[in-house]
């Protein structure tokens, strides 16, 4: 089961709960193409746009906000955590740290907006002891901007779609319509030879 088919079936839990697997780096559910699915959703009338995009935003800031809590309390420990040395690295965490302690503020931004870099800036944001306000401001507004970007691809992809059945349909009438004008006007031509070839052998 995809994640299009468990948010048409669950409606709005299914969409909050995968947004928050997807936030955690679960395989197979990226949060991107869930927005997406979710655009396409609203776009044919499966679910409402405003209860749709509230949870999506809560789950994009919850999902976000257990990896900074993680961070935070689990620290530099979790660095050499098998669980998430595949996310962040000791190397990583000591490439990214130096120019994080810097620009901070720049990097949990682009971290929101730029698929893989996420789930490490968020967990590297708790370790180093980002203010929660901060973080959560930061964060808000670029959940924001992903949102708004990702379900109006969605949306307009669905639309696209739509228009595009619709063009098909439309077009089946105007094929079915041309063949029935050529055949009257075929049977018009033959009848006018038929009629010309009599006129012809009489005289």
């Amino acid at each position: 089961m995809n994640s299009y088919s468990i948010i048409e079936q669950f409606s709005y839990l299914g969409l909050f709960f995968l947004l928050i697997l997807g936030g955690l780096g679960v395989p197979f559910f990226p949060e991107d193409l869930i927005l997406i699915a979710c655009g396409v959703l609203i776009s044919v009338g499966i679910i409402k746009p405003v209860p749709a995009i509230l949870i999506s935003y809560a789950g994009l800031i919850l999902s976000d906000f257990m990896l900074y809590w993680a961070g935070r309390k689990f620290g530099r420990k979790i660095v050499t955590n098998q669980r998430f040395e595949k996310i962040l690295s000791p190397a990583k965490f000591l490439i990214i740290e130096k120019k994080f302690r810097r620009h901070s503020t720049l990097i949990m931004l682009l971290g929101r907006l730029l698929i893989g870099f996420r789930t490490q800036v968020f967990l590297l944001s708790g370790i180093t002891k980002v203010s929660m306000t901060k973080f959560l401001v930061i964060d808000s507004f670029g959940s924001a901007v992903v949102l708004s970007i990702m379900i109006t691809a969605g949306y307009l992809g669905g639309k696209f779609l739509e228009s595009v059945q619709k063009g098909m349909l439309y077009m089946e009438y105007i094929v079915g319509f041309l063949i029935v004008v050529a055949i009257i006007l075929i049977i018009i031509y033959l009848s006018y030879k038929y009629m010309t070839k009599s006129n012809n052998h009489t005289s």
